[in-house]
């Protein structure tokens, strides 16, 4: 299955706590570099809606 959405992978704990909060996964390049994975849009809206809670 294609996945909706791939991201750069990031560091910062929040977004490894968004990222598994929505549903998604961090997945590797055939490189091995890491990038965020959404298979569905609706694991992805809910990563962009749990970033409203930074800082918070």
């Amino acid at each position: 299955m294609k996945p909706y959405r791939e991201l750069t992978a990031s560091n910062d704990s929040f977004d490894i706590w968004r990222l598994g909060q929505a549903g998604g996964k961090i997945a590797y390049s055939k490189t091995g570099k890491p990038f965020f994975r959404f298979d569905t849009k609706e694991q992805f809206q809910k990563y962009m809606e749990l970033n409203s809670r930074r800082g918070a």
